[in-house]
């Protein structure tokens, strides 16, 4: 039997919800993460935790991934970083946390200047001019900011 080392929660929100609703369920997906890494022999000090955001229509798809023993390990190493959108959803998400912390669990490792020119890359590609972690922060302000395709072809 393959043990697992890592484990991922998915909630949808509709996008017109009060900051409050998303406050409360980010909480409880924390606390139910934790839960099913206990029923999984897991403790959940020991894992790292990586939150995700993405758009769909008028739905923000919210996923928060604990990883554990190798997976963590993997993921710290900096040997397997995100890139493009996968990224800005990663950095939008985790920015709070700081641009140590927020370059790991974008799979950087101690690179911060990879993840930083990674960061201004990915925007680029998208159109988008954001050259810092700081700057993704500051565009969301307290309306937001949607980092998401309108079609599958066209930003």
């Amino acid at each position: 039997m393959t043990k697992h080392t890592q484990a991922h929660l998915t909630r949808t929100l509709d996008k017109s919800q009060p900051s409050a609703v998303l406050e409360k369920t980010q909480s409880q997906m924390e606390y139910y993460m934790g839960a099913k890494l206990i029923e999984m022999g897991v403790d959940p000090k020991s894992a790292i935790y990586r939150w995700s955001v993405s758009n769909q229509d008028n739905e923000k798809l919210w996923t928060l991934s604990a990883y554990w023993d190798k997976d963590k390990e993997e993921l710290l190493s900096g040997k397997i970083p995100l890139t493009g959108i996968d990224l800005i959803d990663c950095a939008r998400a985790n920015a709070i946390s700081g641009l140590e912390t927020t370059a790991q669990l974008c799979g950087y490792g101690k690179d911060i200047k990879g993840f930083q020119d990674a960061l201004k890359e990915a925007s680029s590609q998208m159109g988008l001019n954001i050259g810092s972690l700081v700057e993704l922060i500051s565009l969301q302000g307290d309306k937001g900011i949607d980092i998401a395709p309108d079609t599958n072809f066209s930003l």
